[in-house]
């Protein structure tokens, strides 16, 4: 599995394109419509996007969900189950605050829940930065798709609508403790780590 990460919208975001040896390709988080970079490179790597899949409903993951669907037709949208108010729910996606504007998206989506697996990704549930926040896991690869949970040396805020501090902790232990010392770790705001490093980061700083 292959991936780049391509840094969207006013915050950055990392939003993450995943392809395989078949060249399909899936993109997890679209923050933002500005997605030229995006659209060129799949262009140029014939690639095949079959996903967007979004690892929470915060407005800088969700921003160009409704331009990529316009881009791309064919492909189809993941979120949480516990988010899919997120999409159209400015209160909850916090779009106008991000973005300026209150965000909806418009198109159809397929919830997610723990267990699930999508393009190869075991889906894990991860509440605390928002009640519906998921990490994406590839056994093949070994890398870990984090959002706003895990990030280096840090993790997401928990003040925000639906977040709480107590869940956090117990999402952050529940991947420090099952998921390999040596998993690469991808957030959404901080350059990669690997998961024992935050582990133990975690652990001195008592959040679990």
């Amino acid at each position: 599995m292959k991936i780049k990460v391509f840094p969207l919208g006013s915050y950055k975001t990392n939003c993450y394109l995943v392809w395989n040896n078949t060249n399909e390709a899936s993109l997890f988080d679209c923050s933002d419509s500005t997605l030229q970079n995006i659209v060129s490179f799949i262009k140029e790597h014939n690639l095949v996007l079959k996903n967007v899949i979004l690892t929470h409903g915060h407005g800088d993951h969700i921003g160009g969900t409704n331009e990529i669907k316009n881009i791309f037709p064919e492909i189809q949208l993941f979120i949480g189950k516990e988010e899919e108010k997120f999409l159209t729910d400015a209160s909850l996606n916090l779009s106008h605050a991000i973005q300026g504007f209150d965000f909806k998206y418009t198109g159809e989506f397929t919830l997610l829940k723990e267990g699930d697996s999508i393009f190869g990704f075991d889906v894990i549930d991860t509440p605390g930065h928002t009640i519906g926040s998921k990490c994406f896991y590839n056994k093949e690869s070994n890398f870990m798709i984090s959002g706003d949970t895990l990030f280096r040396r840090s993790y997401g805020r928990y003040d925000l609508p639906t977040g709480n501090l107590s869940q956090l902790q117990k999402s952050l232990k529940k991947i420090c403790e099952i998921y390999p010392e040596d998993t690469i770790v991808y957030s959404a705001h901080t350059e990669p780590t690997l998961l024992g490093e935050e582990r133990r980061v975690l652990k001195s700083q008592g959040m679990f």
